[in-house]
């Protein structure tokens, strides 16, 4: 699953890029040195958080207990929060990048699951040439690595160690004051371990900070 996430996310890129390359071809490209940025330059930094839900599942980070059902600690269906702080840079109006820091929760009844992840961000706008509303629609990925615990009421009960990070997700950011854009966005998370897994889905709003132009 993760190898078939990651192929979609890197055929999107590549598509992506044929497009703008036959485009700039079309428009007889000087090869960007005299392109001007008109929606996004320089430095970027973004924060979003909203309503998160799905599972994690996990075992005590000890080998003598992996894979024993008695130790077997699952949330089932659990509701939280979520948060995404970034920073970066637009290399293009249509391309940005960025390394951040990810924050979430979930909880059914006594069992709450936390965990946080240091991830590298990329986003692009595959529909920016057609102008209009699509110039604030992208599509972005998130790639890093934390860790995240279960606890049962004081105690824990379940710690993944060191764990890879995966997202994909889609964002809208339509309004535009002064520097900053801010409008909705949507992901699913999933992070791994030997010893957990979490797929989460999240609902966000976006406040982003755009240096230029």
């Amino acid at each position: 699953m993760h190898r078939s996430l990651f192929a979609g996310v890197i055929l999107g890129v590549t598509l992506f890029a044929e497009g703008a390359r036959a485009q700039a071809v079309d428009n007889d490209w000087d090869g960007g040195y005299h392109v001007v940025a008109t929606r996004r330059s320089g430095f970027v930094a973004s924060f979003s958080g909203g309503p998160a839900f799905g599972n994690a599942d996990g075992y005590p980070n000890d080998l003598a207990k992996l894979d024993n059902v008695n130790y077997e600690r699952n949330t089932k269906f659990g509701l939280g929060t979520a948060n995404h702080l970034w920073i970066g840079g637009a290399l293009t109006d249509w391309f940005v990048f960025g390394f951040g820091l990810t924050a979430l929760n979930l909880r059914h009844e006594n069992a709450k699951a936390t965990g946080s992840a240091f991830t590298f961000h990329v986003q692009g706008y595959p529909l920016f040439y057609r102008g209009g509303t699509f110039r604030d629609l992208s599509l972005f990925g998130e790639f890093g690595a934390g860790g995240m615990k279960i606890n049962g009421g004081s105690r824990e009960e379940a710690n993944g160690g060191l764990m890879s990070v995966i997202g994909i997700g889609a964002a809208w950011e339509p309004v535009r004051f002064w520097r900053f854009t801010f409008g909705p966005s949507v992901e699913y998370l999933q992070t791994w371990s030997q010893s957990m897994s979490a797929h989460v889905g999240l609902v966000e709003a976006r406040l982003t900070f755009v240096g230029g132009p």
